[in-house]
């Protein structure tokens, strides 16, 4: 399992359309039903960073970019965005229910 946390501020005034944009991306993510993913998008209460959780189950390629809802997402998303986003691959060594399987060894 591969767990993936991006940090992305946009541009102030996109913040209203980048969360509708977020919310019609899901909508059809869960009408298509991606296998071997979790995927959540959130925001830091009063300001405007969002910070994505990505899961991937091992040994898969990411689905998402099979969808061409995401890739346009994508697309509109360089227009809101504001500087580079923060990518950190997650090493898991505790959930409950809010990622899938853990491995052994990260288990604590």
């Amino acid at each position: 399992m591969s767990v993936v946390m991006v940090r992305q501020k946009v541009k102030d005034g996109s913040i209203e359309e980048g969360e509708a944009a977020v919310r019609d991306l899901f909508a059809t993510l869960d009408r298509v039903g991606l296998e071997g993913v979790r995927y959540a998008s959130t925001r830091v209460v009063d300001t405007s960073t969002f910070v994505i959780l990505l899961e991937l189950a091992d040994g898969i390629e990411d689905p998402r970019l099979a969808v061409p809802e995401y890739q346009q997402f994508l697309e509109r998303l360089k227009g809101w965005v504001d500087g580079p986003p923060v990518i950190e691959q997650l090493d898991v060594v505790g959930t409950y229910k809010l990622f899938g399987a853990q491995r052994e060894e990260s288990a604590v």
